[in-house]
């Protein structure tokens, strides 16, 4: 039995299908896609997969990358061209170099590694440790510039208000100010993706009115409870968070600080998917967050989950 056939429509008795109201309507599921920087390429192949089995999506929740792609995939409903897109400009010569000097690239030599980088851990490490970078960090509101940012969102979306777009979008992000989760569904769309995409600390958060917007992927990297409250049906989550991981040593001050993060968020975690109906998990766990070097690869990860888990679902319901 085809996906397409269990979830659009659920499937009657012959003898009650004149009988049954619901028996011409689709599943529809409310999307949470959440945050993980590269890894959110994932989406773009759980997307097309969740669009094939005959769900449909009536609204879409992101957080950080997942606003991106949740705001990309809103506005197009061809996901196959969404993800036409995005290849294009993560292969462009541009961006590129840009991925270069974030990541820490090591000089054209001229020999096949020449393009290699070094982890971003360590050029964040190095970047901490430089008396001049020591200074911006204490005085002014991130590491790094956030103009790549801003370069790629302005590429990938238009410039347009969050509730013109065609499918209804919710994007995610925290007030510093008032220290509250922040909906935004009205308001400059390329704003509001910066807004959700501006890790605290690294890139610098964005003005939203009176307010001082960043990513709050840290307390809630998949926005499934925020999904369920829209839901008339299905909520499905996209998690493409990293693999948990034990470490042998947390020295440095800087050691502390993003190992504590990162175990805040896995905490949190658990909780947000027990809201979901699905959740969808694609193998990302292994790339790193600033990792765009093989997209196609990320975008089959995440259909290959997807449909793994649809099928899964739909099989417990018809049995």
């Amino acid at each position: 039995m085809k996906l397409l056939e269990i979830f659009s429509p659920w499937r009657q008795p012959e003898d009650c299908i004149a009988e049954s109201p619901i028996d011409a309507e689709p599943r529809r599921a409310v999307v949470a896609l959440g945050g993980g920087g590269a890894r959110g390429i994932a989406h773009l192949g759980a997307m097309q997969a969740i669009g094939e089995s005959g769900v449909q999506i009536e609204r879409i929740v992101g957080v950080s990358m997942g606003s991106l792609v949740g705001a990309m995939c809103a506005l197009e409903p061809d996901i196959l061209r969404v993800q036409s897109q995005a290849l294009q400009l993560l292969h462009s010569p541009i961006f590129q170099l840009k991925q270069q000097e974030l990541c820490g690239a090591t000089p054209p030599t001229g020999d096949e590694h020449s393009g290699s980088t070094f982890s971003w851990y360590t050029r964040l490490t190095k970047v901490l440790s430089a008396h001049r970078r020591l200074a911006r960090a204490a005085t002014g509101p991130s590491l790094i510039s956030d103009e790549s940012l801003r370069d790629a969102i302005e590429s990938l979306i238009p410039d347009i208000d969050i509730a013109d777009v065609p499918c209804p979008l919710s994007i995610v992000a925290v007030d510093l100010f008032s220290g509250q989760r922040v909906v935004l569904e009205k308001g400059p769309l390329r704003l509001a993706v910066q807004a959700s995409s501006a890790i605290p600390g690294i890139f610098p958060p964005v003005r939203w009115d009176h307010m001082m917007l960043c990513d709050i992927g840290v307390i809630e990297s998949l926005p499934t409870l925020l999904a369920r409250s829209y839901a008339s049906d299905l909520t499905i989550g996209v998690d493409v968070s990293q693999d948990p991981t034990c470490i042998d040593r947390c020295d440095t001050a800087l050691d502390v600080m993003m190992r504590l993060d990162d175990i805040c968020e896995r905490m949190m975690r658990r909780h947000v998917i027990e809201a979901a109906d699905l959740i969808i998990r694609p193998q990302v766990g292994d790339v790193a967050w600033f990792d765009f070097s093989h997209p196609e690869d990320l975008i089959k990860r995440g259909r290959a989950a997807a449909h793994q888990a649809l099928a899964m679902f739909a099989n417990r319901h018809v049995a």
